[in-house]
């Protein structure tokens, strides 16, 4: 044991991983314990369980694929045997009340968070891999290094979201067709293809980063090796076989075998209002001109601009070595075509470039940092050679400013302060209204009276324990007459903004958001609530405060303001009126 661990002690991968395992520790106990978690989409606590079921249903679908659903639900499964044991009944409603209790579903996001950080991890190393494969084990130093100091992969390796565990498995396929090519190692096509199906199965978006790119790069590689052109019968006979099975596996865990019916409801729906509705650039030349200045813009929400010209850097010196050989300069194309293709197949038609829709850019394009790196850190000038170090050290050093700062967010989330003040200031049985959804809400005393309304019909919302819900309009808002209201800035803004106009540049207004500036009564309400006209007073502006981390943009559970109103009766110190 002592011989490993000074086996481990030695190598950079150890202490790289080590590094970004701590850059993803705040997450793991973030917003716990609860009976719902705080990051917004993700799939734990409460969503994996149902979408397991539900793709197997006959007639039913969930959102997402089963896969990473079923891995949680086998390493949950002590939990959720022992919550189902101590129901009440097989009953729905008493199936849930003991699912939704405190410990089940903290223990439920704790396992998953643990599932994102380790897959996250296990996405640095294999690009250290692939980086290894066409130049060589010191440029994959750098490379892991450059991604583990990658802020959207930060965040996203420590939620439950389900964008890290497809971008693992999506690597994973990656380098084996890099091995495949550079290699000349045809037994790795049936892994190719198996990771390929992981991803799919994962996350169905999975697809866009092998659409265009493994085609592309097969093509070049014919073209540029004869080797290929001679096993060409081989080769492409193996590509199909394994490609069959791995379509046909992909069918049966997607459901689209044991529940067709659900599982073209499923495509519908990911075809239609999945992406429709949340379209932020019109389906032109316009709209797509839009979104590449966007993609541009928001890239350095990942890494420092340096590091992107540091990458432009690693694609000149990499294409650059094709002479020297053809076969694995080929094979290093593939994370750059993989990116293009992720942005062709999947960004210019989903039309959406948030952070997330971004990650796999900004995740494989650490191939060529690493590449550029290790090429400038190897100047024959001593002067050039401290440069290039001095450079590379200000830049890594700027990204993982930029991870912490990420993750001061997650340890002064506003919720934290709010949820304080309730502590110190809501006595038993006092009343609290909560409006919006419980992924932006603080957690509540134990001992107050809580409600929550929203127009959602009960069937189709996550039920809180010791939490009433209301169905009914906004302009019920102080119908209750509670003490205190309790909302999250973020979903509460599009009830105050004034109502946007799809502008002439390409840019168009979600069809989500619409449907708030529709709603003129609550508008109204909204609007006269946060400027104390009705009855109530902003007592308590939870916001994220630091003097040294800036906020990161783009991640809607982190940094959100929360409100506190105050019935005026109360008698409460307040700050004033207006939002």
């Amino acid at each position: 044991m002592p011989d490993i661990l000074k086996q481990l002690g030695r190598s950079p991968y150890c202490w790289i991983l080590f590094m970004a395992m701590l850059l993803r520790l705040p997450g793991l106990g973030w917003g716990l314990p609860a009976s719902d978690g705080w990051d917004d989409d993700g799939v734990a606590p409460r969503n994996f369980l149902v979408g397991a079921v539900q793709t197997y249903v006959p007639g039913s679908y969930f959102t997402y694929p089963p896969l990473h659903m079923i891995l949680l639900m086998i390493l949950t499964l002590p939990g959720w045997i022992i919550a189902l044991a101590h129901a009440r009944s097989f009953a729905p409603h008493d199936v849930i009340a003991s699912f939704i209790g405190v410990r089940y579903m903290t223990f439920f996001a704790i396992v998953a968070r643990i599932v994102s950080v380790t897959m996250s991890l296990g996405t640095i190393y294999i690009l250290g891999q692939m980086t290894e494969i066409v130049a060589g084990r010191r440029a994959g130093y750098f490379a892991a290094t450059a991604c583990s100091l990658n802020a959207t992969l930060t965040y996203y390796g420590q939620v439950t979201n389900l964008d890290g565990p497809y971008l693992f498995w999506a690597v994973l396929a990656l380098r084996e067709w890099m091995d495949i090519i550079a290699h000349r190692n045809v037994r790795r096509v049936r892994w190719a293809m198996f990771f390929t199906a992981a991803a799919i199965a994962t996350k169905d978006q999975a697809y866009a980063i092998f659409l265009l790119s493994v085609p592309i790069l097969l093509i070049i590689w014919f073209m540029t090796d004869d080797w290929p052109r001679r096993q060409a019968r081989a080769l492409l006979f193996s590509i199909i076989l394994w490609g069959v099975i791995a379509l046909i596996g992909l069918a049966m865990i997607d459901g689209a075998i044991t529940n067709y019916s659900g599982f073209l409801k499923r495509i519908a729906f990911l075809g239609g209002p999945a992406s429709l509705d949340y379209a932020q650039y019109e389906h032109t030349t316009r709209g797509w001109y839009a979104l590449t200045q966007d993609i541009w813009s928001y890239l350095p929400r990942s890494y420092p601009t340096a590091a992107f010209g540091l990458a432009f850097i690693g694609i000149c010196v990499h294409i650059g070595r094709f002479r020297d050989n053809r076969r694995v300069c080929v094979a290093g194309l593939l994370p750059l075509l993989a990116a293009l293709s992720f942005t062709l197949a999947f960004n210019c038609i989903a039309l959406r470039s948030e952070n997330r829709f971004l990650l796999p850019q900004t995740v494989l394009l650490s191939v060529y940092i690493g590449i550029a790196v290790d090429r400038l850190t190897r100047q024959k000038a001593r002067w050039r050679e401290q440069g290039s170090v001095a450079l590379t050290i200000f830049v890594f050093g700027m990204a993982l400013f930029q991870c912490l700062a990420l993750d001061a967010e997650f340890i002064k989330d506003p919720r934290y302060d709010a949820e304080r003040w309730m502590a110190a200031h809501v006595r038993a049985s006092d009343t609290i209204e909560a409006i919006g959804l419980n992924v932006y809400l603080p957690r509540f005393p134990y001992d107050a009276t809580v409600t929550r309304l929203d127009r959602k019909p009960l069937s189709q919302r996550n039920p809180l324990p010791n939490v009433t819900e209301i169905e009914d309009g906004f302009d019920a808002v102080v119908v209750g007459k509670p003490k205190f209201i309790v909302v999250n800035s973020f979903w509460l803004q599009d009830y105050l903004l004034p109502k946007p106009i799809n502008t002439e540049d390409g840019r168009i207004v979600q069809k989500t958001r619409q449907s708030a500036f529709r709603d003129t009564t609550a508008r109204h309400n909204f609007a006269l609530l946060m400027e104390g006209k009705l009855g109530y007073t902003i007592a308590r502006t939870s916001i994220y405060e630091s003097r040294i981390w800036p906020p990161i943009e783009g991640y809607e559970s982190l940094a959100q303001t929360v409100f506190i109103l105050a019935a005026c009766r109360v008698g409460l110190p307040c700050e004033g009126g207006r939002l």
